[in-house]
């Protein structure tokens, strides 16, 4: 999945990245100092950018510059896809750039030093790490996106979109799919038809990555104890949360909060 990792401080003026083509997604972000992608052969108009995210597909040719004497704080992942809605948002072999808020690089750093620490030192919760890492970019791209007035089919994306709301705010209820699509005024079958367009997937598996999304978040950002965090995303036994958890990530709820807890915010490094 991940195939590729970079977090620190860069002289891109001094040392540029020359163009080259991307053989995987590259999501590349500057969370300090300004850097811009250039062409092939180094050259290109582009402005200097701060607190900026690109996402480039694979078969992008391009390199990257800076400011002379200013060194930049850079994150890059390379990945060999990305969830599928976020392809689909960007009609095929689009490129994305977002503006990034300040709580947006803080929530950057802190991604990237929970993935160098399983980068430089492989552990059992890593590949869990990795695809929490994959879901924050996606999302974050995605959502920037929608705010932009990029997404398609916004009528069916309307419907879904209320199920996953009125779901992720009932998540510790456990509810089926029958008591969501009532809430929505649609039938079953329907919510089915709907998450298929939308997701390629169905509505019990969204649902499921929504409750793993939720106890990943609170496993990494609170102290809450796991059995609490089991009853919050809708699991009444902490046994059978448990298994669940470990069956989809190949690591246990305890194992991701350990791991996460020895990952500092991160400090710059220098070089590639």
């Amino acid at each position: 999945m991940l195939v590729y990792f970079s977090y620190g401080r860069r002289r891109y003026f001094e040392e540029p990245i020359r163009g080259q083509v991307r053989l995987f997604w590259e999501f590349q972000a500057v969370v300090q100092g300004a850097i811009r992608r250039t062409l092939s052969d180094g050259s290109g108009a582009a402005l200097l950018q701060e607190s900026t995210l690109w996402l480039s597909p694979p078969g992008s040719t391009h390199g990257w510059s800076g400011k002379p004497r200013q060194p930049a704080t850079i994150v890059v992942f390379h990945f060999r896809y990305i969830p599928e809605v976020l392809a689909q948002c960007l009609g095929g072999g689009r490129e994305a750039r977002i503006s990034l808020t300040g709580e947006d690089c803080r929530r950057l750093r802190r991604l990237a030093g929970q993935v160098r620490s399983y980068w430089d030192h492989p552990a059992p919760g890593m590949m869990l790490c990795y695809e929490h890492a994959l879901m924050e970019l996606s999302l974050l791209v995605y959502e920037s996106l929608g705010r932009d007035g990029h997404r398609t089919g916004q009528r069916v994306h309307a419907r879904v979109q209320g199920a996953l709301s009125w779901f992720s705010a009932r998540m510790r209820d456990n509810p089926g799919l029958d008591e969501v699509a009532r809430a929505i005024h649609v039938s079953p079958a329907h919510l089915r038809r709907l998450f298929h367009e939308s997701f390629q997937n169905s509505p019990r598996e969204i649902f499921d990555q929504l409750r793993f999304q939720r106890a990943m978040q609170l496993l990494t950002d609170t102290d809450l104890p796991v059995g609490e965090i089991a009853l919050a995303c809708g699991f009444e036994e902490l046994s059978s949360f448990s298994r669940a958890f470990k069956r989809r990530f190949g690591s246990s709820a305890r194992e991701l909060r350990s791991g996460a807890r020895m990952v500092p915010v991160g400090h710059p490094l220098e070089g590639h």
